[in-house]
């Protein structure tokens, strides 16, 4: 609402124009009345409000640095991200690929001399896609999957045609795939083929009445069989090109059998997770900073400051919890290492957070699988709603989060705070309405008082015109 302006009142202009009365500023002496009831109410709901709004900035600015915190911290969670990992090979037959940081550096030697193949087989011939094979009736299909132990399966094929056996094989889902190929030679142009999965366990016999010519020997493109190879001086077999469980953290590639020896490289830069820790000690450094801010005493040109000294049981709160977690053992303590003070991270005099460069460096280089533990339970992609453990840096992630989210001490202080907020601006807007007609009834008031001076001059001036009258009439 406009604040009262006494040069815009009617009276006071009428007033003003007439130059009558007891020649006081009326409206100006009814506008400083209002102000001097006025301020000292303004002020404290405006002082309120002020505090009201640093404390919702405050609530901010701490909710936002937990999650930063919380951020750094979940960089650390997965033991696959701790370090970057580079892999090379010298030659193209064998290739590295999906290195994680879990890959030890070194270097392996490996020979493949088979690759592993899928079985795959062709049908008979077909002039059409849509030629009838059993007069129109529905048949069944029978497969036998596996070498050692084969399992049987039974696909029913309810449209009797090339195109409808291939969509009927490929919808029972059973690790066989149906094509239907065009060979383009005329009158003999389709021809079905079936492949199963690699390795020698993916071989498969068909069976059906009308005979659809898988069983024919002629008609077998490939046999099933497994990847050989010489891994270290180990002969070792596969049932897939893809390769994961030789090198920690690597898949390999077999794309072909090799002509000599191939060397597969892993190098290990484990400055990511040196970089991860030097991340948290300054995020929780700002941290500390900023909360200080706002805990102690109000300081000039320092924005913020004493913002939450009406309100120290959540700053305290936060803190505590923020710092106990930070000092917490982790839940997977592995050896000598059972927390962040055991890879060089500590808390000075001030409460600020230091890191020792030597200490963290002895720890990686003497103990560093039981830093990975303790960090990350040697977990990654980790399920947060499992019961398992994860690690202490996800245990101080996932408790920094319940200080920020929906149902936090935080959260409910900033709704809290910005409810008082809405009451001060309707306290003021109520003032301001009060104060118009305070101003009003002392304007009123004036007006009144300055009828009667008028009345009272009038009179004055009467007597004193009748008093002269007199004094002539005897001078005569």
């Amino acid at each position: 609402m406009a604040e009262v302006t006494a040069a815009d009142s009617p009276t006071a202009q009428i007033m003003k124009t007439l130059g009558a009365g007891s020649g006081i500023n009326i409206t100006e002496l009814a506008q400083n009345l209002t102000d001097v009831d006025k301020a000292p109410r303004q002020e404290k709901i405006d002082a309120a409000v002020a505090a009201t709004e640093a404390k919702i900035s405050a609530y901010g600015l701490i909710s936002y640095q937990v999650s930063l915190l919380q951020s750094a911290f979940e960089a650390l969670n997965d033991a696959d991200e701790l370090a970057t990992n580079t892999a090379s090979s010298n030659d193209p037959a064998v290739t590295l690929n999906s290195v994680d940081g879990t890959s030890e550096a070194g270097s392996h030697i490996i020979e493949v001399t088979q690759l592993a193949l899928e079985q795959r087989v062709k049908s008979a011939e077909y002039s059409t896609s849509t030629t009838s094979l059993n007069s129109g009736s529905a048949f069944d299909i029978t497969f036998a999957v596996g070498a050692t132990s084969p399992t049987s399966s039974t696909v029913t094929v309810e449209v009797d045609t090339p195109a409808g056996i291939v969509s009927a094989i490929n919808d029972a889902d059973m690790g066989i795939t149906a094509s239907l190929i065009d060979t383009g030679i005329a009158g003999a142009n389709y021809r079905i083929v079936l492949s199963g999965a690699t390795g020698s366990e993916g071989a498969f016999s068909v069976s059906s009445t009308p005979d659809l010519g898988f069983a024919t020997p002629a008609n077998s493109l490939q046999s099933a069989q497994d990847a050989s190879l010489e891994f270290n001086g180990l002969a070792v077999t596969r049932s897939s090109n893809e390769v994961s469980d030789l090198i920690a953290g690597a898949t390999l590639t077999l794309n072909a059998v090799t002509s000599s020896a191939a060397r597969l490289t892993v190098s290990s830069d484990k400055s990511t997770l040196k970089t991860g820790i030097e991340n948290v000690v300054t995020v929780y450094n700002d941290f500390r900073d900023i909360m200080d801010t706002f805990v102690k005493a109000p300081q000039e040109d320092v924005e913020f400051s004493g913002a939450l000294q009406r309100d120290l049981a959540v700053a305290r709160h936060v803190m505590e919890q923020v710092r106990t977690s930070l000092f917490d053992d982790s839940s997977t303590a592995s050896g000598d290492i059972t927390g962040l003070r055991d890879i060089g991270v500590s808390v000075d005099q001030k409460g600020r957070l230091t890191f020792d460069e030597d200490d963290y460096d002895s720890a990686i280089a003497d103990d560093y699988d039981d830093v990975v533990m303790m960090l990350t339970a040697n977990t990654s992609d980790q399920n947060l709603y499992g019961t398992a453990a994860k690690g202490l840096a996800q245990d101080i992630a996932t408790t920094l989060e319940s200080l920020t989210d929906s149902d936090s001490l935080l959260a409910t202080r900033e709704a809290s705070a910005e409810v008082a907020l809405e009451d001060y601006q309707e306290q003021l807007e109520e003032l301001e309405l009060r104060m118009a007609a305070v101003y009003d009834r002392y304007l009123g008031q004036f007006a009144t008082m300055e009828s009667m001076v008028e009345r009272l001059n009038g009179t004055r001036e009467y007597l004193e015109g009748q008093l002269e009258s007199l004094s002539k009439a005897y001078d005569n």
